[in-house]
């Protein structure tokens, strides 16, 4: 990095200096000395300010008016705020960090009304046994099978989203040269979109790892993906919440740290802050730790966060 920048400075210099010279052999004048030497002092500052930004930019530190990922329940003087960030893991656990700016169609979410409007509704949402959590976690269940086409015949939610790993992985090469050969030979594999229409399949059958996988790639787009049976994205990321699904909540909390996305962020932030402990049950007596506002704002909280858990019909 240091000679990357010396070298922008050292090639502002050179060029500073033969201009200069230059200037001197045709100009002989007092004033006309005076002039270069008044443009001198503004091109070394000019240099000065290429070298800084070239060094801000190659450390990752020039502004971009974005905020880091919100943490599940993190104390409240870390939360950061202006831009939703996630990793996005592929099939093969390769990690890809995106950080993208709030959809301007998420502004004034009523994240608590929605929440409680998910629990009462009829999504489907498959039962934790036999499920897989992860993308990860499916594509190890899907090379069970001795070729992609056995597999593909399955309907089921977990059916699916092993499906959607499988061509997941092959779709993005995430899979060692021997074994691209062996599993990715089916024509399907190869087909345009095939992987995310698979995967939108398995969320549409509310496979959880499916939902939470699209969501993570499309984070300020989730609440308005179509889904093939005519809902969006968005309802099963809040049915699972209503679930209490910690990583959807989670997502939620992400969305509400984004400024002017929530109706009542505060409050909003306050409430999923405490159903998420309440799911952790951390043993911690300290939550305000975890909460932001005077007294007051943390008291209307905790109420409104208790009524939530009762509508919801979380257990105690």
């Amino acid at each position: 990095m240091a000679s990357a920048t010396n070298r922008e400075s050292n090639e502002c210099v050179a060029i500073l200096f033969v201009n200069l010279g230059a200037g001197m052999l045709s100009l002989r004048s007092e004033k006309k000395r005076t002039a270069i030497s008044l443009w001198s002092g503004v091109g070394w500052a000019i240099c000065g300010c290429v070298a800084i930004a070239v060094t801000l930019v190659a450390m990752g530190r020039w502004p971009a008016g974005g905020g880091g990922m919100t943490p599940v329940a993190m104390p409240a003087g870390t939360q950061g705020s202006g831009g939703v960030a996630n990793v996005r893991r592929g099939a093969g656990g390769a990690q890809r960090s995106l950080v993208q700016p709030a959809s301007a169609a998420t502004n004034g979410v009523d994240v608590l009304a929605r929440l409680e409007t998910a629990g009462g509704s009829g999504h489907a949402v498959q039962s934790e046994t036999n499920t897989s959590n992860t993308l990860n976690e499916a594509l190890q269940r899907a090379f069970s099978y001795p070729d992609f086409t056995a597999l593909a015949g399955r309907s089921d939610p977990e059916g699916l989203v092993e499906a959607a790993a499988w061509a997941d992985a092959c779709a993005g090469g995430m899979l060692a040269a021997q074994e691209q050969l062996l599993r990715c030979g089916d024509a399907k594999l190869h087909e345009a979109r095939y992987a995310e229409d698979m995967l939108k399949k398995a969320a549409d059958a509310g496979q959880p790892a499916a939902v939470l996988a699209l969501a993570q790639r499309y984070p300020a787009q989730w609440l308005e993906i179509p889904l093939p049976g005519g809902d969006m994205l968005g309802d099963r990321v809040f049915t699972l919440a209503a679930r209490g699904h910690p990583a959807a909540l989670a997502m939620l909390s992400q969305l509400c740290a984004v400024e002017g996305a929530c109706v009542e962020p505060q409050l909003t932030r306050n409430v999923l802050a405490l159903l998420q402990l309440s799911i952790y049950k951390t043993g911690t007596s300290d939550v305000s730790q975890y909460l932001t506002g005077p007294e007051s704002d943390r008291r209307a909280a905790a109420d409104r966060a208790a009524q939530l858990r009762a509508r919801l019909n979380w257990p105690a």
